[in-house]
């Protein structure tokens, strides 16, 4: 479902952070915090070029062109940490079965980047794309276990929305306008997961009671944890963190 408004011209939309707390608000649940963190030498980000070549886009960034997020580096306290990880429970559920959240998942079009970069949604939760943007862009994907689209969202304060039936990594939404611009979207069975915060921070709340493996993903090949997934048993009402840490990919000699 597309909705939309005139072009206008508002105050420049804000970008949108991770949303690194999920799971369910309940009584007595279980919950797993922690953080990510990144060892190693870490690679460089670099400028956007392009964006320089497009007269709207260029003039949302006067001073500098922003930088390309595919790994995006913060800090927690001495340590290096990697933003945009999904973490999320992989095992131990037992095919139980949980309502999708009523409150939709947001993917917006701000300054001709998507953000947030990853978005993770429920099976059946509804995924709001936005364009604040007061320029056309073209909102794509092709994933593997749900059908493709490729909609045009010519007006600022445009509103998309989808919802995806079958559970799915690693979805790539482009635009055709801004060759660019990539962000990618995760589609799991049950709401337990989270994606880190520039800090590396996470949290997954309202656990059943048992024994769960958790693990992660990121998007770059350049990196891989050290333990892919951790082994976690919570009582009722239970809090337990566990820490991952992600390294440069070993290269094969």
């Amino acid at each position: 479902m597309v909705t939309g408004s005139a072009r206008g011209s508002p105050e420049p939309a804000s970008k949108v952070a991770p949303r690194n707390v999920g799971g369910l608000d309940v009584k007595d649940g279980g919950t797993v915090t922690g953080i990510v963190r990144f060892k190693g030498a870490k690679p460089e980000a670099k400028p956007i070029q392009e964006i320089a070549g497009n007269s709207f886009c260029k003039q949302c960034y006067p001073d500098e062109l922003p930088l390309h997020d595919d790994f995006v580096f913060g800090r927690n306290g001495d340590d290096d940490t990697l933003q945009n990880v999904l973490v999320y429970v992989s095992k131990g559920l037992g095919g139980k079965k949980f309502d999708p959240p009523k409150e939709p998942a947001i993917l917006d079009q701000v300054g001709c980047m998507y953000t947030p970069h990853v978005v993770a949604v429920m099976v059946g939760q509804t995924l709001e794309i936005r364009n604040s943007d007061a320029t056309l862009h073209n909102v794509m994907t092709s994933p593997r276990n749900n059908p493709p689209f490729n909609i045009g969202m010519p007006s600022q304060g445009q509103t998309l929305t989808k919802v995806f039936h079958h559970p799915e990594f690693k979805m790539n939404f482009r635009c055709f306008m801004h060759p660019w611009m990539s962000s990618y979207v995760h589609v799991l069975e049950h709401p337990f997961f989270a994606v880190t915060a520039v800090d590396g921070t996470f949290t997954i709340k309202g656990l059943p009671p048992g024994q769960y493996e958790i693990s992660v993903l990121h998007e770059s090949w350049l990196f891989e944890p050290t333990l892919a997934l951790a082994k976690v048993k919570l009582a009722a009402g239970e809090s337990k963190k566990i820490d991952f840490t992600y390294r440069p990919r070993a290269v094969a000699k």
